[in-house]
């Protein structure tokens, strides 16, 4: 971190780990603080799924749920866990329709005399994986920049109507009606500060969730799965980012 650096970030390296200051001088006169930390820690990672689901890929009956539990062991020299929780469920409605649901819980707290969690174990929120409409990975905490930060709670969302596809494009093609709620929030000591350099806060508030409502497609090709959508954001505010049309490239697992 550097004297450019965000607040947040220059924060979290001088009070963890091994923290030190170098000065450069410039020809000018001017002097650069670079900020550093090195510190040693390592993860103990545990896991559990469940899936019931009839096909794995453009499934439409049963569920899937997965638990991911990471901490640091003995020793560490910076201190954290971190608990992800997410879900996939299939209900049919009748012979054409089926309802979708998948979503994420996901918690990171630190441990012991570390301040906050690392900023590189943040979750972020926004996007075809979790809010569609709004731009990917840009809602939630933001830092002294007014470029995401990141938080240590993240509420994500998907409801879906499946709807009817010709039989010949069932395997391969996939349209619904979808309703996405989340965002992330920062319940630790983190400092942050509006845009009018106001101390603010990004605790979880149900009011902060954000929703959306839209279309969307998916197509399985050779490459992977291609998946479309158009969302309208329903509660966004100023400083939200948002995204109507979405188009990315991925895995349906």
């Amino acid at each position: 971190a550097n004297q450019n650096s965000p607040l947040q970030a220059q924060d979290w390296v001088r009070n963890n780990g091994n923290s030190s200051v170098q000065r450069f001088e410039l020809d000018n006169g001017d002097v650069i603080e670079i900020l550093k930390t090195d510190f040693k820690s390592w993860e103990v990672i545990a896991g559990w799924t469940y899936d019931s689901r009839n096909r794995v890929l453009f499934g439409d009956r049963g569920m899937r749920q997965r638990v991911a539990f990471t901490f640091t062991g003995p020793g560490s020299e910076v201190e954290f866990y971190t608990i992800r929780y997410d879900w996939l469920k299939y209900l049919g409605i009748n012979p054409y329709l089926t309802f979708q649901w998948n979503g994420e819980l996901s918690w990171a707290e630190d441990l012991g005399s570390t301040t906050d969690v690392p900023p590189y174990k943040n979750y972020f929120a926004g996007g075809p994986t979790s809010v569609r409409g709004y731009r990917d990975g840009r809602l939630g905490p933001r830092d002294t920049r007014g470029n995401p930060y990141g938080g240590n709670l993240k509420i994500a969302s998907q409801m879906e109507l499946l709807l009817p596809t010709p039989e010949r494009l069932g395997n391969t093609t996939r349209f619904s009606l979808f309703y996405d709620v989340g965002n992330v929030f920062s319940t630790g000591s983190t400092r942050f500060f509006d845009q009018n350099g106001q101390p603010t806060d990004y605790d979880f508030e149900l009011s902060e969730l954000r929703h959306s409502v839209g279309v969307a497609a998916q197509w399985l090709a050779p490459l992977g799965v291609f998946r479309f959508s158009y969302g309208i954001p329903l509660n966004d505010d100023e400083f939200d980012e948002t995204e109507e049309f979405q188009f990315s490239v991925g895995s349906a697992f």
